[in-house]
């Protein structure tokens, strides 16, 4: 197993979305989120993509942790533990203290992010998602 800061390949990332039960997305523009992404970890077994974390972001004063992901064969191993790492590795050395950092989370893995300072939302605020209408 080896832990890179490398940008994977738009196939290999597609690939595991399906993989993780993600579900699938576009190549062209999986190829463009990840060139885009501020930070990124991925873990390969051999050559295979088996877990990818990443960063979105303006990299000033507001950060999205997106697309945290495990190869099914490889859940419960502790690999998304060591993508959350990283991730919070990045933000102690390169956020400030008045940084918004968010994510949206899936259960039962918010019980992770729990761990790595996330917390839910305060009764006087909520997170919504913008409904998209499909663009072709």
């Amino acid at each position: 197993m080896k832990l890179l800061y490398e940008k994977p390949k738009a196939e290999d990332y597609v690939s595991l979305r399906l993989r993780s039960g993600m579900g699938n997305k576009d190549l062209e523009r999986s190829r463009k989120a990840i060139t885009n992404s501020l930070f990124t970890v991925s873990i390969y077994d051999n050559e295979k993509l088996i877990g990818f974390g990443r960063i979105v972001g303006d990299g000033g004063i507001t950060y999205v942790v997106s697309d945290i992901m495990v190869d099914e064969n490889y859940r419960r191993k502790g690999f998304a533990d060591k993508i959350m790492k990283e991730i919070n590795k990045y933000f102690e050395e390169s956020t400030f203290e008045d940084s918004y950092i968010c994510l949206i989370a899936n259960s039962p893995a918010d019980s992770l992010y729990n761990k790595y300072k996330f917390e839910y939302l305060p009764p006087n605020r909520c997170g919504m998602l913008r409904k998209q209408n499909r663009i072709k």
